[in-house]
């Protein structure tokens, strides 16, 4: 099936794309990796008029350890996240999640907070979240607010994620030394 007609818009910088999403308001779909929205829209369960992608806003990508916490920007690719050695040593749990997510194709494009945002309970990182006490960084023409992942999903794809709001950052405690986990599908 064919997607209904929509405006492509490519911000480069976070306030260019909050003004986007707050001019076009609910008629506007963010755009992350699109493993999610995009067949919805071919099937029309989604028909924004305009899709916002975020690939090109630098701000939202990248990891770093900043004092006791792993920050990782939302538009973080699942492969960006196998090959960080500095998840594998301080959060080797979210590495071994995200080798089982889709196909080496589907890797480079999926992002991490595009799969949160979304709220589907069959995809692996809101249980991922969950266990490693993650909250998220959500920003919008109110200024930004931090939630935490045990209360941020509501139910099959309800979020407490607002409308105008873009999910910024995925932050996540460093476990103590010695800690250890598995994740299994």
């Amino acid at each position: 099936m064919i997607a209904h007609p929509f405006e492509y818009h490519s911000p480069e910088n976070l306030p260019e794309a909050l003004g986007l999403l707050n001019q076009f308001g609910e008629d506007a779909k963010l755009l992350a990796g699109g493993h999610s929205l995009l067949p919805m829209m071919k099937l029309r369960f989604a028909e924004p008029g305009h899709l916002i992608d975020l690939g090109k806003i630098p701000e939202l990508k990248g990891i770093k350890q900043v004092g006791n916490e792993i920050h990782i920007g939302a538009m973080t690719t699942e492969n960006e996240l196998i090959w960080s050695t500095l998840l594998a040593d301080k959060i080797p749990l979210l590495v071994e999640g995200a080798k089982q997510i889709s196909d080496p194709q589907g890797r480079y494009k999926g992002t991490l907070g595009g799969d949160i945002a979304h709220g589907d309970p069959g995809n692996d990182h809101p249980a991922l979240m969950l266990a490693l006490g993650a909250s998220f960084v959500l920003k919008g023409k109110n200024g930004e607010r931090v939630v935490a992942a045990d209360g941020f999903f509501l139910g099959t794809y309800t979020t407490l994620l607002a409308p105008g709001e873009i999910m910024t950052q995925i932050r996540i405690p460093i476990s103590p030394a010695g800690s250890a986990g598995c994740y299994a599908k």
